[in-house]
């Protein structure tokens, strides 16, 4: 896992080039059939991904504990968010996790990329479409995992949910993850959201936490 193999990769996932392929990752089901793919947000985005930003907008007001932080969601500051947070961000990818037909059911990506511990953090799992599709983020969960150890050469995977959130949590650790320790948080009220930051006193009785897990390899 080295910066200067996995940024360029990224970046032909992102088609920062026009002539640039575009790639996707099939999705797996138990009896190894393909199932569906993960498609790249790319820098164009717009054209390649119908309704992208107004389906992202829509996902993130229907599930409000994807994140902690709260603001006013439009399709204007999602736009701002998946070209400069994503795109544009050498430590981020971000996939649609889509069927067969193309019908976009929920996305998954990592982000964070820590060359140090040769770990990425997986990032942004979402299923945004409710009904039907079992299985289907657990098996979209393998197919990225698989995508980083085989294609970037990622060896350690973790990620950050609300402590309380036990859906979630329960998702993971079907997927392979187990609980490690608790991230205490501290509220920043800004003029237009209100965000949770790592606390510096993690010593301190918070609040809101994140509950940090990490991928154990079967």
């Amino acid at each position: 896992m080295k910066k200067e193999i996995i940024i360029p990769i990224m970046d032909r996932y992102k088609r920062k080039q026009e002539t640039d392929y575009l790639i996707l990752i099939p999705i797996l089901n138990d009896e190894n059939k393909t199932v569906g793919y993960l498609h790249p947000v790319t820098k164009d985005y717009k054209q390649r991904i119908e309704n992208c930003v107004s389906l992202f907008s829509q996902w993130r007001k229907e599930n409000p504990t994807l994140s902690p932080a709260r603001f006013e969601i439009t399709d204007e500051r999602t736009d701002n968010w998946l070209k400069k947070v994503v795109v544009d961000n050498d430590n981020r990818i971000l996939f649609i996790v889509q069927d067969t037909i193309g019908t976009s059911i929920g996305h998954i990506g990592f982000a964070s990329f820590r060359y140090d511990t040769q770990t990425a953090e997986v990032d942004s799992v979402l299923k945004g479409v409710k009904t039907g599709y079992p299985c289907f983020m657990e098996y979209a969960m393998k197919a990225l995992l698989k995508w980083g150890k085989e294609v970037l050469e990622i060896e350690h995977f973790d990620l950050e949910v609300i402590w309380d959130n036990d859906h979630a949590i329960r998702f993971y650790e079907r997927c392979g993850f187990e609980k490690d320790h608790l991230i205490a948080l501290e509220k920043e009220e800004l003029s237009d959201e209100i965000r949770w930051v790592v606390s510096k006193d993690q010593n301190v009785k918070a609040e809101m936490y994140y509950q940090h897990m990490i991928w154990k390899e079967a």
